[in-house]
């Protein structure tokens, strides 16, 4: 190794640090917003309010059409800058049209699950969560530029997160902070069309391109979708069968596994990236035991912080009177140890090697056992139930993601669209 070359060790921190932080930043800036949010809202604004955030986030996961998870391999395999920015408008036309109708559906469906007095409220986070389909995250991490993540998700969400705070604490009334937080997608988007790509809108690919772009992500749109179904069921279906003040002190302890999650998917997006940069086998197999050995140490420390701290943290965090119950922490903490675990499994192994389909079928095995478990369970011991079912919905998908991967291995072989291999045919 010569002098200029950073060890493994050195390049895989580098890539952590670089292509994890910035992005993380750009989920987690709002969240810092929520503790004055808290103090400032009723209990049933700050239920409405998370009850717009878990079905918004829901709707941005189907806005996203499957990008998140394929289109950054895609993107870090494209030949040329030109084929980079193709597949970026490709996805955003896409994107668009599927984020336009969530933010509507999303809007309406968080209004009525929330109390009736804070339904705008439940409606403006929902379109802030569904906006969120148009983010760029996953094409800074497949064009290796932490800078696009920088400029244009964290300084905008930055500058509309401290200013909610003010127009938040003057007014008393959260609303402006799902409606600032809109704004500043929108105009972080914009920005990076007008300086990266030299127009306001990405070229017109064309309509039959878009129909094909959308067949080929059939598989790993309903992975994202059908995941972040039940992910972010458990608030809208605490919402469903409990009383408002039960609700808020589930939404805080939802806040604080949110916080973690954040992480997970920013080390995930980081790891993928420097994973699948390299073609050969043995320094593929190698890295991917890396993966998992960060993911590991993620996955016990977010447990420590769930289990053993939660309930503290939620109260000082979110106030005394909308604090966390233990119960339901130590179950997000079984959670959390099943979506860290996993993530790996997906992002560099299945996916690349286009098992989509297989894992959207232990998807939708999850989400519908999940889902069920949450209603029933949480009609019967309340809150607690739905973490529980939760947290059952979590590990069947790390258990099934084990099984595919043991039958793909740690080093399969990577392969393109469904236009490019037949092409390749």
């Amino acid at each position: 190794m010569s002098p200029s070359q950073p060890s493994p060790a050195a390049a895989l921190a580098r890539r952590l640090l670089g292509f994890s932080t910035l992005p993380f930043l750009a989920s987690v800036l709002p969240l810092v917003a929520l503790p004055f949010m808290s103090r400032a809202a009723s209990t049933d604004d700050w239920s409405a309010l998370n009850i717009g955030l878990g079905v918004g986030t829901f709707a941005g996961a189907i806005g996203l059409v499957g990008w998140n998870i394929l289109g950054t391999p895609l993107v870090a395999m494209a030949d040329s800058d030109t084929a980079r920015r193709g597949l970026y408008g490709r996805s955003f036309y896409i994107r668009s049209a599927v984020v336009l109708l969530a933010s509507i559906l999303s809007a309406v469906v968080a209004s009525l699950i929330s109390p009736a007095s804070s339904w705008p409220v439940a409606a403006a986070f929902a379109v802030a969560g569904a906006l969120n389909g148009i983010g760029l995250s996953w094409y800074a991490v497949g064009v290796s530029s932490p800078r696009i993540a920088l400029w244009y998700e964290v300084v905008p969400r930055a500058a509309a997160t401290a200013a909610a705070i003010g127009v938040v604490v003057l007014t008393q009334d959260v609303l402006w902070y799902g409606i600032l937080l809109s704004l500043s997608i929108i105009i972080g988007t914009v920005a990076f069309h007008r300086r990266v790509l030299g127009r306001f809108w990405p070229a017109w690919p064309g309509m039959l391109r878009l129909r094909s772009d959308i067949g080929d992500m059939k598989a790993a749109w309903g992975v994202e979708s059908i995941g972040s179904l039940y992910q972010n069921a458990p608030v809208p279906v605490a919402g469903l069968i409990a009383a408002p003040v039960e609700v808020a002190a589930y939404a805080s302890s939802d806040r604080i596994y949110r916080y973690g999650t954040l992480g997970v998917a920013a080390a995930g997006n980081a790891l993928q990236g420097w994973v699948l940069e390299t073609t050969d086998v043995r320094s593929r197999r190698s890295r991917n035991l890396a993966a998992f050995a960060v993911m590991a140490v993620i996955a016990a420390i977010g447990w420590v912080v769930l289990a053993v701290f939660g309930p503290f943290l939620s109260g000082l965090l979110f106030g005394a009177d909308k604090q966390g119950d233990p119960a339901a922490f130590h179950f997000l903490g079984i959670a959390f140890i099943s979506v860290t675990m996993a993530t790996p499994l997906i992002r560099n192994i299945l996916i690349p090697a286009r098992r989509d389909g297989f894992v959207l079928a232990v998807n939708m095995v999850s989400a519908i056992v999940g889902v069920a478990l949450m209603v029933v369970l949480g009609s019967w011991l309340g809150t607690t139930g739905v973490a529980i079912g939760f947290a059952v919905s979590e590990t069947a998908t790390l258990i099934g993601c084990v099984f595919l991967a043991t039958r793909v291995g740690l080093a399969p072989q990577q392969r393109g669209s469904s236009t490019d291999r037949k092409k390749e045919r």
